[in-house]
């Protein structure tokens, strides 16, 4: 048995700070009016490039007088030497002569064209329509060199008007009194009632400028740059995100928009009925958070009036079928993923709302839900969403469908299912009938977002309607589910006899026997007494660890807060690592052993702080305890206590806190403290993490990117890369073949690294989407090339392991070959080592089916997981990709020798089983020496070439 793995050492270059290595100098800094530069309602300055001036500080020590004048007006005092930095420069060449540039961009920003609102005569849907109009900008800027382009590549005759002595306000003036036609300038400036944006010209990325004559500001200004970016490589996305995300220009619809409002008329919505908070029928009127928003939808465009008809459905599945029928033209509300939209041929809306989802459990039952294998889940007929969930969190499941929710939570009662589903929202409206089941809430983890489903064709409807969700701020959203969810099912007595009907006879026969027996003993009373308590007791408290039940402490917690909302408390989730894994080698007696070890440990640690603790899942507690910030003492007690425990078995506990903060509830704390805990998840070194602004400005960050994935892919920014793969062993070395490599460049926030949203989307699902774009765009250059230059060269490109779940792969795959004209052999399939040990029969039956067709497999990231030299020569695979950690190690000052000895056996291996060798991230002569040297046909990496655009790949290639 031969394994493989990666240990990857990270080194960070640690740049210094000049503040201290300067005196103390005052820099001569424009400030212009603007999102980047202005002051608040109580005079304060404020903006993204104040900021980033404050930010500098910290590292040059300088002082700052502010110069105020309109932009155009500051460069020109710049280029004079009359100010020393100015910031939001675009870089032109041409600019180059007069001033010096920072060597890191400030950041990146789109320019748009702007009209006045209501002018019906330019439009982007005839863009002939600017022919004869004036269009303003400034002089001299990148905006007009942008417009200019714009202009000669969609053909467009217009009058340019520019000025370099107007402000961005005395522009807007004009273009409200009618004397130019438009006007372009940055997205963020057009945030101005009755102001539209009609279509972008381009974008680019800004810097900081400094004078010429202060060269000296220039070396402390990069060295600062370099710094904040080191310590913090997001630093220009979340100043984008605070200052110009934030800004709206889409309260206006298009005369597209507004023709097809006038000819369609009311927008009918199809809905689930009896579904609060969400939705429902009161006296013949739509009630809910749905009825709330289409309420305020209606006017909430500046130039329209939109009618809404709300209509009323069964279930969800009867509302789509009626839409297919053109009976209604949206249904809400829908959960579906972009693969079972595509297809059912739909679209889907950006998110309306959101909510997490609860598995609805049998309290008697030891089974781990949602690791567990064979699981059961009891789910409504007709109501697509939760049938969609399942599917993509929990696709090994087994789905069973009921009429009502009564049969669902009466097959969990009686272990004829094991669980059922539930989302947040709905807790309230279904508690009475959970209750009378008698069972238990347990958080997935995941949340789920409801949007409207449309019809594909129905392009400009969709258009509509995300314009009109955007507006919708997503916290008046939240109040609104909040006010409904409290409008709870009022308790008659009837519902009371029916909940409690062996409660009320057991009542009933204890009064009469009271009455009878009125002169038995104490004896007999104290111990009825004693059974009571017991039976209190075995609801309260969970009956392994004597810590409170989940729903217990979530109530203690909260009275807790409310009695005094000023004591500091700290909500702490401790979860153990792989905990199913203990569970399957040791057995579930040890593993309850466990549970009650870390679970005594806990009680004595809140007793001594005045806390309390539940276990609020198979291996996850929740502690609720007087404020600390010695967190690590806090997780090396509970870590000492497993290790005392089982002194020959590793039990590793990670742990996510989040400290007291004024104003937040319990609930919130505990969620913020569980997503802490949860990116621990598979770590090896890290294990207690504190919740902070970072973690909630990621999750922002990566709603936004999943919620602006599908717009990226329409709008056309996603690029494909390619890197070449040499062979060395000829000479010189050749051109073979090339990988396909996504690069984002997102419309506002520039170049996103692909690490930053492949994985992400992986997580989420939607990978696919992405891969189906890769596929197709490299297919589409692969038979471009053939044709122009009558050779083909073969491209990789990735198949993600959320891939293989879709049937329809093989079909795909087939599709966009055919379609291009290509051999399957020019399209090389890369699958990664992990995705092979993961799910082996399914993976290994579709890759074995590719490669019979004649597709070239390749495996990728070799190394880094666990394959063994017997799964190694039965995987179909023809290509290894010896990852890059291997590779690093072969240019470290002092090699080892057992690493030299590694990659010689890897290639060895691969030669006695007839497998070419790429090697990646090959960055060095001396690593491309000895791998040559050592038998590695191919070789990919920054010695020959970094990934480039096709056209640039092609003239590498071909010229």
């Amino acid at each position: 048995m031969v394994a493989c793995m990666l240990i990857c050492a990270a080194l960070v270059a640690e740049i210094p700070s000049f503040a201290n290595m300067q005196e103390n100098k005052v820099v001569r800094v424009g400030w212009y009016g603007s999102s980047y530069c202005y002051e608040d309602e109580f005079g304060k300055r404020t903006g993204y490039a104040y900021d980033y001036h404050q930010k500098l500080v910290a590292y040059t020590g300088w002082t700052y007088e502010y110069v105020e004048a309109p932009w155009p007006e500051l460069y020109q005092m710049l280029e004079n030497g009359e100010i020393d930095i100015l910031s939001d420069v675009s870089y032109m060449r041409e600019r180059e002569d007069s001033i010096l540039y920072s060597s890191v961009p400030m950041g990146s920003e789109s320019y748009y064209i702007f009209v006045k609102a209501g002018n019906t005569e330019i439009t982007m849907d005839d863009l002939s329509s600017f022919s004869g109009k004036v269009v303003a900008t400034e002089e001299n800027s990148i905006m007009e060199k942008l417009t200019i382009e714009w202009a000669r590549k969609n053909s467009v005759n217009f009058e340019l008007m520019t000025a370099s002595d107007k402000s961005v306000d005395e522009w807007f003036e004009m273009l409200e009194k009618g004397q130019i036609d438009a006007y372009v300038t940055v997205e963020s400036y057009g945030n101005r009632p009755n102001i539209v944006p009609v279509c972008p010209v381009g974008s680019s990325e800004f810097y900081f400028a400094v004078s010429k004559d202060r060269p000296d500001l220039l070396d402390e200004l990069n060295h600062a740059l370099l710094s904040i970016q080191n310590e913090d490589p997001y630093y220009n996305q979340r100043l984008l995100q605070k200052y110009i995300w934030s800004v709206n220009t889409n309260t206006y619809l298009t005369d597209k928009e507004l023709k097809w409002l006038k000819d369609h008329g009311k927008i009918r919505v199809g809905y689930r009925n009896k579904y609060m908070p969400f939705c429902d029928e009161n006296a013949g009127k739509l009630t809910g958070a749905l009825g709330d928003f289409l309420s305020e939808a209606s006017g909430m465009m500046s130039n329209a009036e939109i009618e809404f008809e709300a209509v009323p459905f069964d279930t969800t599945d009867n509302a789509l079928n009626a839409m297919d029928a053109g009976e209604i033209d949206v249904v809400f509300p829908i959960n579906l993923s972009p693969y079972e939209m595509e297809r059912r041929g739909y679209l889907s809306s950006e998110s309306l709302m959101h909510t997490e989802v609860f598995a609805v459990v049998n309290s008697e039952s030891s089974k781990d839900i949602l690791g567990g294998e064979g699981i059961k889940v009891a789910l409504l007929s007709g109501n697509v969403n939760f049938d969609n969930f399942v599917q993509d969190y929990y696709p090994n499941w087994e789905i069973e469908h009921k009429d009502n929710l009564y049969a669902c939570y009466k097959a969990v009662s009686l272990g004829e299912a094991d669980c059922a589903m539930v989302n947040s929202y709905r807790i309230t409206q279904n508690d009475r009938l959970r209750r009378r089941y008698k069972l238990n809430l347990l958080a997935t983890g995941h949340n789920m977002d409801f949007a409207f489903a449309l019809e594909k064709e129905d392009q400009v409807m969709y258009s509509i309607m995300n314009k009109i969700i955007n507006n919708m701020d997503s916290r008046d959203m939240e109040a609104i589910l909040s006010k409904y969810t409290g409008n709870v099912h009022k308790v008659t007595f009837r519902d009371y006899l029916e909940d409690n009907a062996i409660s009320f006879a057991i009542i009933t026969t204890v009064i009469c026997a009271a009455m009878i027996f009125l002169m038995m003993t104490k004896l007999r009373s104290d111990k009825k007494a004693i059974d009571s308590q017991k039976l209190i007791s075995a609801t309260e408290l969970d009956p392994l660890t004597k810590l409170y039940t989940r729903n217990y402490f979530l109530e203690y917690a909260n009275r807790m807060h409310k009695d005094d909302p000023e004591k500091e408390y700290n909500a702490i989730v401790v979860n153990i690592e792989q905990f199913h894994v203990v569970n399957a080698l040791y057995g579930w007696e040890f593993g309850d052993k466990v549970l009650k070890a870390l679970g005594d440990e806990i009680k004595a640690f809140i007793d001594e702080n005045n806390g309390i603790a539940c276990r609020s899942s198979a291996d996850r507690f929740n502690i609720f305890s007087t404020f600390t910030d010695d967190n690590n003492a806090i997780y090396k007690r509970f870590q000492h206590a497993l290790d005392i425990f089982s002194e020959n078995v590793s039990i590793r506990i990670r742990m996510g806190v989040m400290p007291y903060s004024f104003g937040l509830e319990p609930m919130e704390m505990f969620d913020r403290a569980r997503s802490a805990c949860s990116l621990l998840r598979g770590g090896n070194h890290e294990m207690i993490k504190v919740f902070n602004e970072e973690m909630r400005d990621k999750e922002i960050l990566d709603q936004r990117l999943l919620n602006d994935l599908k717009s990226a892919l329409l709008h056309n920014e996603f690029m494909v890369y390619y890197q070449p793969k040499y062979n060395v062993q000829v000479d010189p070395p050749v051109i073979e073949s090339a990988e396909a490599l996504v690069r984002w460049k997102h419309h506002e926030i520039g170049m996103i690294p692909p690490g930053k949203f492949i994985e992400l989307f992986e997580k989420h699902g939607q990978i696919g989407l992405v891969d189906r774009f890769v596929w197709q765009e490299a297919a589409r250059q692969i038979s471009e090339w053939k044709k122009k230059h009558g050779v083909a060269i073969p491209i990789s490109v990735n198949i993600s392991r959320v891939d293989f779940f879709d049937p329809s792969l093989v079909k795909t795959l087939e599709g966009i070959v055919a379609q291009n004209g290509l051999d399957r052999k020019e399209l090389h399939l890369e699958v990664t080592e992990s995705a092979y040990t993961e799910d082996t029969d399914q993976l290994l039956g579709t890759v074995k089916k590719l490669r019979d067709m004649g597709y070239v497999i390749e495996m990728d990231d070799f190394g880094t997981g666990y394959s063994s030299l017997h799964m190694l020569s039965s995987v179909p695979v023809d290509i290894l990709k010896l990852d890059k950690s291997f590779v690093d190690k072969l240019a470290e000052a002092q090699v080892r020798e057992e690493d030299v000895r590694l990659v010689e056996l890897i290639l060895d291996i691969a030669r006695n089983l007839n497998l070419a060798v790429v090697a990646e991230g090959v960055e060095q002569e001396e690593q491309l020496e000895f791998l040559k040297s050592r038998g590695c046909e191919m070789i990919q990496g920054y010695y020959f070439s970094p990934a480039l655009p096709g056209n640039v790949f092609e003239e590498l290639v071909f010229e």
